[in-house]
């Protein structure tokens, strides 16, 4: 079964007040490691400045080979549940339904997401990316892959 984690970049892989972009990086290739089976698509905001091999360019050798595109931008992106209705649209894209496909979201933004949404691993802005969220996606990771 295919898995897809779909990732923001701002307050995740770097605090929202970080002046260093993508200073969780290496935390979040470490537990990406553990994860060969792992689709990562690019929901970050980033992907309406540069183009996709650009912002592949910005994780090592051995994690590019893992991300395998961005999410579409709808007119809904910034509204209420925006961001999952354009990961739901990457997905349909791909000939799957989103509702039986395995696949988590880490994001620093709630309200892009519908309320209660099971799929989004939510990240605190003000640290950005840790253990803990790295532990949560690996659990998930190896429960699909046991199931």
């Amino acid at each position: 079964m295919e898995k897809f984690l779909f990732l923001d970049f701002d307050g995740v892989l770097h605090s929202e007040y970080c002046e260093t972009h993508f200073s969780k990086r290496p935390l979040f290739e470490h537990y990406l490691a553990k994860m060969p089976a792992m689709r990562v698509v690019i929901s970050s905001s980033w992907r309406e400045l540069y183009p996709f091999q650009t912002l592949r360019e910005q994780f090592t050798n051995s994690v590019q080979n893992s991300i395998i595109g961005i999410t579409p931008l709808l007119a809904c992106g910034y509204e209420a549940g925006g961001r999952q209705r354009e990961i739901e649209a990457f997905l349909r894209a791909k000939g799957l339904d989103p509702a039986h496909t395995a696949w988590r979201a880490l994001d620093d933004l709630a309200y892009l997401f519908d309320e209660g949404c099971p799929n989004l691993i939510l990240v605190d802005p003000d640290r950005g990316f840790s253990d803990r969220e790295g532990q949560i996606l690996l659990n998930w990771y190896q429960a699909i892959a046991l199931s």
